[in-house]
């Protein structure tokens, strides 16, 4: 009784662990990024008054959800190609810039010591 118990136990085990291995998942990241300027940014819950919105100076070019040590410019793992990214009146690009979604523009602050990658990398 004690080897049929222990074997359903590895066998379950060996199971869950399998399932949970899929490559098409998802993955997680720590929080929302978008790169500029080769730049990372962290996007935040807080928003920027749309009369602080000064002018457009770029558009997302590679979505993805794939974990990467190295983030091409104008990447983002959130906001899909062609979202577009702003600078904010009287704020300099590197403290923060705006993202917009939809009609509400997300702040989005310089992570110091963070760059994109100098060569861009294929997800």
């Amino acid at each position: 009784m004690k080897k049929t118990f222990t074997f359903i136990l590895t066998s379950m085990l060996f199971l869950v662990a399998c399932s949970n291995s899929g490559h098409g998942e998802l993955q997680s990241w720590a929080f929302d990024v978008v790169t500029w300027n080769n730049g990372v940014y962290k996007v935040t819950n807080e928003t920027v008054v749309t009369t602080e919105v000064e002018i457009e100076i770029g558009t997302i070019k590679k979505y993805s959800t794939n974990e990467s040590n190295e983030l091409p410019n104008l990447f983002s793992n959130k906001y899909k190609k062609g979202t577009t990214l702003f600078k904010v009146k009287n704020i300099e690009t590197t403290d923060y810039i705006a993202v917009k979604d939809n009609e509400t523009y997300h702040k989005a602050i310089r992570m110091k010591g963070m760059n994109t990658a100098a060569t861009f990398s294929v997800f």
